[in-house]
């Protein structure tokens, strides 16, 4: 994916318009603020992650301890009441 050439925008444009700048930011572009024609500041827009590579996933759990099913299972039980009971009872409801 190539990089896109920064659109220049004066402060003046950008007062004006702040709203179009805002939509451009969203959809990834880029901008340079200009005050006389020089540039003054770079807008981009922040690259949010929808995914962790997987290569980050595995180097997380390289570290991880190893967990025994069994012992986490008998510590669930008996921290958890296995028995289901009517939430309404003796509310009134």
């Amino acid at each position: 994916m190539a990089l896109e050439q920064p659109i220049d925008i004066s402060v003046r444009q950008f007062v004006a318009d702040s709203g179009s700048v805002t939509r451009g930011l969203r959809q990834g572009r880029t901008y340079t603020l200009t005050l006389n024609g020089q540039p003054l500041a770079r807008m981009v827009p922040i690259r949010r992650r929808r995914a962790v590579p997987k290569e980050e996933v595995l180097a997380i759990f390289a570290t991880a301890p190893v967990l025994d099913v069994d012992e986490l299972r008998t510590h669930l039980d008996q921290a958890v009441s296995q028995d289901v009971r009517d939430p309404y009872e003796g509310t009134g409801q």
